[in-house]
């Protein structure tokens, strides 16, 4: 069962590495919000060696030991991804820019969904997974108010076919890489 999740998932990553739609460009280097955040500190996400997620840390540094807000640039989809949870028993996230659409999963009503995010997100549960599935503007800024980290629960992925959370341990993503920027110390 966990190597059709796994298959699932290694057909959409390759999905993903030969989506030349998924190509963004060197604007968002040069963009005045990304030259006005960067001050602040943060991460950029690759997978496959495309964008995927800039994320500037305007209050904490990523451990999550404490209240943390900061701002996403979400440049693709979780098209690589399972449905995931987060370890935080809830997140708001306001969207300033774009919009999302996510596809859900709520383990205690077992039900699934969709849902478009124009504005705000309220996300929650630890029962609850998402997953973003599509960027009608091509990308979207969220600002992300998340309270410390749950200790000893570690985020992970729903697999449906078991009806059971995976930690992403299990799963992994060799193919990601995070390049830290600014004069913070973050935490991976």
């Amino acid at each position: 069962m966990r190597s059709q999740l796994r298959d699932s998932i290694s057909a959409s990553i390759e999905t993903l590495r030969n989506d030349t739609s998924n190509e963004v460009s060197q604007e968002r280097q040069d963009s005045w919000l990304h030259k006005f955040l960067k001050r602040f500190g943060g991460k950029t996400i690759y997978v496959y060696d495309k964008l995927y997620l800039t994320r500037y840390y305007l209050l904490g540094d990523g451990s999550g030991e404490s209240f943390e807000i900061y701002v996403h640039h979400m440049h693709a989809t979780d098209s690589f991804r399972w449905l995931h949870n987060h370890p935080w028993k809830w997140f708001f996230s306001f969207v300033f820019s774009g919009s999302y659409v996510q596809d859900m999963y709520d383990r205690n009503t077992n039900t699934f969904g969709k849902q478009h995010i124009r504005w705000f997100n309220v996300f929650r549960g630890l029962n609850r997974y998402h997953s973003i599935r599509k960027l009608p503007s091509g990308s979207a800024w969220t600002l992300v108010l998340a309270p410390p980290k749950l200790k000893d629960y570690n985020w992970g992925y729903w697999d449906d076919e078991n009806n059971e959370h995976i930690e992403d341990n299990v799963i992994g993503h060799e193919s990601a890489r995070i390049e830290i920027f600014g004069n913070k110390q973050l935490k991976d």
